[in-house]
């Protein structure tokens, strides 16, 4: 098998999708992404990142892979954790307060927090097209919103709190764990008592 053959290999069993990461892994030489490009086969996507003409444009994934650093939040994470089935007019996204984006963004809300807080309640939630991505667990999602109330929208704020209640993967220790290190447990347990009284 020749090298343009072990990439065609590799985008048929991952939805269309290679990276030079992966080329240089398996001794492919990179060159022949480029070729491939050339030839109309492959779009380079991001750096390093190549879609197959056929393949799925994977938005979150996408995304992700360029801003590493980032982690989907807020109602994107409801989505993605398949919580809500509300439609995301555009993406939340959150990073530490001194990340520093390269390009503006576009149908982006972005959410700062301190470095300290960035991995907590971190999880794995699964696009549409299957690929991995990090997001919040609904815990600290709850935590988000409940420090940014002002911000919220009333209607999704209400449903996000009375929902957790039947969300089959809740984990309430984890939750109160959260709200401690951000330093608003209180706020949490008050706010908690009164949804569930």
């Amino acid at each position: 098998m020749n090298y343009q053959q072990k990439i065609e290999a590799h985008l048929r069993a991952s939805r269309g999708m290679i990276t030079a990461a992966y080329c240089k892994e398996n001794q492919i030489p990179t060159i022949y992404l480029s070729r491939m490009v050339s030839q109309g086969v492959l779009n380079r996507v991001a750096p390093g990142l190549y879609l197959a003409s056929s393949g799925d444009y994977d938005t979150f994934f996408f995304f992700q892979y360029r801003y590493k650093q980032s982690v989907f939040s807020h109602e994107t994470a409801l989505y993605l954790l398949g919580a809500t089935d509300r439609i995301i007019q555009s993406m939340d996204v959150t990073v530490s307060s001194n990340y520093k984006f390269n390009a503006p963004m576009r149908d982006i809300r972005l959410h700062r927090v301190r470095k300290s807080w960035l991995h907590l309640g971190i999880t794995e939630a699964t696009t549409m097209y299957g690929n991995p991505v990090r997001v919040y667990s609904y815990e600290r999602t709850i935590c988000d919103f409940i420090r940014q109330k002002a911000e919220m929208d009333s209607e999704v704020y209400i449903n996000l709190l009375r929902s957790y209640g039947q969300y089959d993967k809740r984990q309430p220790q984890q939750l109160y764990e959260i709200a401690t290190q951000m330093n608003m447990i209180d706020e949490v347990r008050q706010v908690m008592e009164l949804v569930y009284e």
